[in-house]
């Protein structure tokens, strides 16, 4: 029955024979007989290689070849769907449901359409009828529904798909990169590893396992044992490169940078150049403070892809560290037009126009900022610090106030925004916000002091840090 539900990635010889007989047929202007497995390899090789307009001119001497194949048909709905008509492709998936109830293709391709239609509900229901009529490949069937119920944001359903996708096979590596990535999204780190501890010791030789262990392991700060699992992943596969830029990274976190720049060579030697590698390495030297050094790999970065925005982002704020102000401004506004929807790229743009005196074009790209990642606390300090500046606390304050329903409860907006009502003259709300910032983290109130020296010569302040000093 028809296989030929994904499209091929490997045609096979007898495949390309096939496609290079219809073509040749169709220039000699002769209409040569196939019958339905041929047409499948022909259409299923023109789907694989986006050709869709080619894939419905087999298609249309297939219907005329072989009338009431269902197979044809089946071709037919798959022509439909790359070309964007999914209600057709629906309404022709419909009445072979009816032919062949137990067909799982049908459900998956259903499954499909109604995924891109963003009615997930739906997919998820054939889905889980394919499922239910499947006897290989549930591991693949598992991860697409997985794929729904991230998109419903039910995280937990994900993963028990996952888990059941990874049991079903455990070499399946895109199963487990998308369960280390959805137990990211549910906040699920400490389940994260004990769920890859467990995966590891039943497969030691899976790399992408000790890589995602290696992952999560860092992201809680547990760097030693980060380590130790992505050195696991490398002598298990010495060329997997994402592992070496984990590991690096794990090093630039710890001021390690000589030791990451190292690794991110390392790759070059079986990767071959890459922006990103270079990318990486700029960044190391540029914590490093050897900025010329930063500037010639994040050229590098840029020469070999100039659509690299990191580069880009990297390059323009080491040029603003040195007081390069025109050429920071022209990379960073280079940088938002290759992702406009980058905050990074917002951000330092914001930063490198204010340094610029370029202050009306600062405050509209703080606005975009705010826009896109309300909860950059770092834009609303700078911003409103910016207002303080120029037209004083006032304007600060009601700028800050705007990004309060996203920080409210952090003591570092709590700090700041006691800065501004004090400075204001809002004496008693301004007290009231520092308290409730010293009494959940009390060892902050120096960021708060720093901005608003001047709070030191405040009996009331000083009573407030020496109560909760404890």
């Amino acid at each position: 029955m028809y296989d030929g539900l994904r499209p091929s990635q490997d045609p096979s010889d007898e495949q390309l024979a096939c496609v290079r007989r219809y073509e040749q047929l169709s220039r000699d202007g002769r209409t040569g007989f196939f019958d339905v497995s041929e047409f499948e390899l022909i259409i299923d090789h023109y789907l694989a290689n986006s050709e869709a307009r080619k894939a419905q001119g087999a298609l249309e001497l297939a219907r005329l070849q072989h009338p009431g194949s269902v197979e044809i048909a089946f071709c037919e709905a798959l022509v439909h769907m790359a070309m964007g008509r999914l209600n057709r492709a629906l309404e022709i998936l419909d009445a072979l449901e009816k032919v062949e109830p137990y067909n799982v293709d049908i459900q998956t391709h259903k499954a499909s359409i109604y995924s891109q239609q963003r009615n997930y509900r739906r997919a998820v229901e054939h889905y889980r009828r394919a499922l239910a009529l499947a006897e290989e490949g549930l591991d693949e069937i598992f991860l697409d529904l997985a794929f729904e119920h991230e998109s419903l944001e039910e995280y937990e359903e994900a993963i028990d798909c996952l888990k059941r996708a990874a049991e079903e096979n455990p070499e399946n590596e895109a199963v487990l990169h998308e369960l280390a990535y959805c137990y990211d999204l549910a906040g699920a780190d400490e389940a994260s590893v004990a769920h890859f501890q467990a995966f590891v010791s039943e497969q030691p030789y899976s790399a992408v396992g000790w890589f995602c262990l290696g992952n999560v392991l860092s992201k809680l700060q547990r760097y030693e044992e980060s380590n130790e699992a992505l050195d696991l992943a490398l002598a298990i596969d010495e060329r997997f490169t994402s592992a070496y830029f984990s590991r690096a990274r794990n090093m630039l976190l710890n001021g390690q940078y000589e030791a990451a720049i190292a690794l991110y060579e390392e790759t070059l030697a079986f990767d071959g150049p890459q922006a990103i590698t270079f990318s990486f390495i700029g960044e190391c030297y540029e914590k490093m403070e050897r900025y010329e050094q930063a500037l010639i790999s994040y050229d590098q970065s840029i020469h070999l892809d100039p659509s690299w925005v990191d580069a880009w982002i990297g390059r323009g704020v080491v040029k603003d560290i040195l007081n390069r102000l025109p050429e920071a401004v022209r990379d960073l506004e280079n940088a938002t037009r290759i992702a406009p929807d980058n905050p990074d790229c917002w951000y330092y743009f914001a930063n490198a126009l204010a340094r610029s005196e370029r202050y009306d074009e600062a405050f509209a790209a703080y606005d975009r900022l705010h826009s896109i990642e309300p909860g950059n606390l770092d834009g609303w300090n700078d911003h409103a610090d910016l207002l303080l500046k120029l037209k004083g606390p006032e304007a600060a304050l009601a700028k800050y106030r705007e990004g309060e329903l996203v920080h409210k409860i952090e003591p570092r907006y709590k700090y700041r925004l006691a800065s501004y009502l004090l400075q204001s003259g809002r004496e008693q709300q301004g007290l009231v916000e520092l308290e409730e910032a010293l009494h959940a983290d009390h060892a902050a109130h120096t960021a708060f002091t720093e901005h608003y020296a001047a709070a030191l010569n405040m009996p009331q302040v000083i009573h407030l840090l020496e109560l909760y000093r404890k």
